[in-house]
């Protein structure tokens, strides 16, 4: 009989490692926001992979594994920071299991600083080093040596999250180190998070890809509404930046920035929901938003987490 395997794996790195990536790519759906700028993702997005009777992953376990897709290390200026951090630090007292992801170099100064956290676990934890498809294969050496002087990994397991390369044998390995149990989700589910929150997360990305540059991240987005009306649900979101330049910004010459936000955030909305959405984008100003920490609980209330 199949044995089933069960549990939580927290990703960790350091900012823009590709975190995102791979779990999109492991639960073959965009739950994650993707960007190249660094703290594309600000809470913790948990997906879901079910493996029914270990075939396709060439496994002898059935399994269901949850991800935890936690912000990127890094030092905290401000309230937002602050939360970012504690979200990851959560992550890890949840895990049954631990991903460190990291580039193919040495280990640097962000890189000690999580070993400081690794070292205090009791779980496996597994080196992943991502973009072999980027870098040379000579640098892998050196920066295997770099990591494992460091820390006994229970694995070390090189991959590409964006072409997928050795994704399959990095699960099939996690699922040899997670307990046996039962499914805790029904097989088709992906997440545990509300569709609010994952419609904030697909709007607030498209803000990195139409804006760039011209607005760091001072931007974050609130749901104000999410209505079902028959076959039509309605959505209004409010976009909250910092300053009235940036409001600008947002909105561009005639609206046509905002605009080209709102398309492109409903056409992936639209596919993730699998039914036409009418979006509706504003855009406000609430200076040092990021500090306020009453403004921050009411945004991640609105979006359901």
């Amino acid at each position: 009989m199949t044995k089933t395997k069960v549990g939580h794996v927290a990703i960790i790195g350091r900012p823009n490692v590709g975190k995102s990536t791979l779990l999109n790519y492991l639960v073959g759906e965009k739950l994650a926001g993707t960007s190249a700028k660094p703290q594309t993702t600000r809470d913790v997005i948990r997906g879901i992979l079910t493996i029914q009777d270990g075939q396709m992953f060439q496994s002898e376990y059935s399994g269901q594994i949850i991800f935890l897709d936690t912000p990127g290390v890094h030092q905290p200026k401000d309230a937002l920071g602050e939360g970012m951090i504690r979200e990851v630090r959560q992550s890890l007292e949840d895990a049954d299991l631990l991903y460190w992801m990291a580039y193919p170099k040495p280990m640097g100064d962000t890189e000690r600083a999580i070993l400081k956290w690794v070292e205090e676990l009791f779980i496996p934890v597994f080196l992943v080093m991502n973009q072999i498809d980027r870098f040379p294969k000579n640098d892998l050496i050196p920066a295997l040596d770099s990591f494992q002087k460091a820390y006994a990994f229970k694995e070390f397991i090189p991959i590409s999250a964006r072409t997928g390369e050795n994704v399959k044998a990095l699960v099939q390995q996690t699922l040899k180190y997670l307990p046996e149990g039962e499914f805790i989700y029904p097989e088709d589910q992906l997440s545990d998070q509300n569709v609010r929150f994952h419609v904030q997360e697909m709007i607030r990305e498209k803000l990195y890809h139409y804006l760039g540059a011209e607005l760091p991240y001072d931007a974050a987005v609130r749901i104000d509404s999410f209505k079902e009306d028959g076959k039509l649900t309605r959505i209004s979101a409010t976009i909250v930046v910092t300053r009235e330049s940036q409001k600008a910004i947002v909105i561009g010459k005639g609206g046509e920035k905002i605009k080209q936000i709102g398309t492109a955030a409903r056409c992936d909305i639209e596919s993730f929901l699998g039914k036409k959405i009418f979006l509706e984008l504003w855009c406000k100003v609430i200076p040092d938003w990021k500090s306020n920490k009453s403004f921050l609980y009411e945004a991640r209330q609105a979006g359901g987490n």
